[in-house]
């Protein structure tokens, strides 16, 4: 399994067979960001609040556990 937060995500969705896009239109969230997401690269994420919102809707389009993926998420990038 990948070893980096992003990649798990990215490999996620792609065993799923759910393009970004999908993802986008679902989460309302910006593709760009999205796929910034799947590098590790949070350089032009919000902070805080919408931070954690984003990554709970991102995990429910995926059918993850928003918690864990969550806690993940935190673990990866304090």
């Amino acid at each position: 399994m990948p070893e980096s937060f992003g990649a798990r995500l990215r490999q996620q969705r792609e065993e799923r067979g759910i393009a970004l896009t999908t993802v986008a239109k679902q989460t309302r969230i910006k593709e760009t960001l999205l796929e910034a997401l799947e590098r590790d690269d949070l350089s032009q994420w919000p902070a805080s609040f919408y931070r954690r919102a984003f990554i709970r809707a991102y995990a429910r389009t995926l059918n993850l556990d928003p918690d864990t993926t969550l806690q993940q998420f935190l673990t990866a990038h304090p």
